[in-house]
């Protein structure tokens, strides 16, 4: 049930980004305030409430498209195999003819075996 909601999930990166984004709007000011020492935080308050809100609107922004290039979602080879089966025409009822298979792409599948 729960590998269901991560493999819908990783089909919508932008979901992730947002959700990852408000973790770190909420965390890295947090932090800030925690962190850094009374008077930086005065001159902070001193840019006033519309400074602020636009500095994290643009945090949640950048973060959140920063999250979109990091979570992009790269197909795997399993994927690629379906992609080429799907594609040929079918011969004799339900039956695909195999592919040929060539001893340079024989080589390469086996030296990438341990990429399983």
């Amino acid at each position: 049930m729960m590998g269901r909601r991560l493999a819908r999930l990783e089909r919508r990166p932008w979901t992730l980004a947002i959700i990852a984004a408000s973790g770190i709007t909420l965390l890295l000011p947090s932090a800030a305030a925690l962190l850094l020492p009374p008077d930086l935080l005065d001159r902070a308050v001193a840019l006033g409430e519309w400074r602020l809100e636009l500095s994290l609107l643009g945090l949640f922004a950048i973060s959140a498209c920063l999250g979109r290039l990091v979570l992009r979602r790269r197909p795997r080879a399993e994927e690629d195999l379906e992609d080429d089966a799907g594609a040929g025409p079918l011969a004799n009822g339900n039956h695909r003819p195999a592919p040929l298979v060539e001893r340079e792409d024989l080589a390469a599948g086996q030296a990438r075996g341990y990429l399983r």
